[in-house]
């Protein structure tokens, strides 16, 4: 198995992945690790990108445009859905302020994170909603297949609901990655197809 820390060595020169997707699998593991920090999935470089495969066809992207005052101001372009926002960690939370999501900043990932953790936010962009919606700790020592028959594992798995329950999706970070994939109610909505770290950090 692949480790995440190896695919950050390998993304860095930017070789991309094939694009042959195996029958994808559903990745649970057994918590391994006590606690997780938000912080810890948040990538602080400006030119940072990741390219997905999406389940609806063509290919997705996301992109770190820039990173002034420890804040990431982003880019986005899944399917049909596009636009931009920013990220940055307060106190260990990772936030986001996205107007497709909320008129103010959000709790994209919360600072310490055992499993069952639970809090709530609007909806997923990937979702497409502004709509209140739960959020769980699955595992913290979750596996994902890439579409090239790569598994990643040591990741963390967030169930996101409805507030009745309903409408499961599931987002999957890697340690120095970020997000690697989300699986919706009856397939994988984008896996990582590559990931560029970026050679920039803090800029004035």
């Amino acid at each position: 198995m692949l480790r995440c820390a190896v695919v950050v060595a390998v993304s860095c020169s930017a070789v991309a992945f094939a694009s042959d997707p195996p029958t994808a699998r559903q990745p649970a593991t057994a918590t391994s690790e006590p606690t997780r920090l938000g912080a810890e999935y948040f990538i602080q470089k400006a030119g940072a990108a990741w390219t997905y495969q999406l389940h609806a066809g063509g290919k997705g992207r996301v992109s770190i445009n820039s990173f002034v005052d420890w804040k990431a101001a982003y880019s986005y372009s899944l399917g049909k859905r596009s636009g931009s926002g920013t990220w940055r960690v307060k106190e260990g939370n990772w936030l986001e302020r996205n107007g497709a999501r909320a008129d103010g900043e959000v709790i994209l990932l919360p600072a310490v994170m055992t499993r069952g953790s639970r809090w709530q936010a609007p909806a997923s962009v990937e979702k497409g909603t502004r709509e209140p919606a739960q959020y769980e700790v699955l595992a913290l020592d979750a596996q994902v297949e890439l579409p090239n028959g790569i598994v990643v594992d040591h990741c963390l798995a967030v169930l996101e609901t409805a507030l009745d329950g309903a409408g499961p999706f599931t987002h999957y970070y890697a340690p120095n990655i970020g997000k690697v994939a989300v699986r919706g109610p009856e397939d994988w909505v984008l896996r990582l197809l590559e990931f560029r770290s970026g050679s920039r950090g803090h800029q004035e």
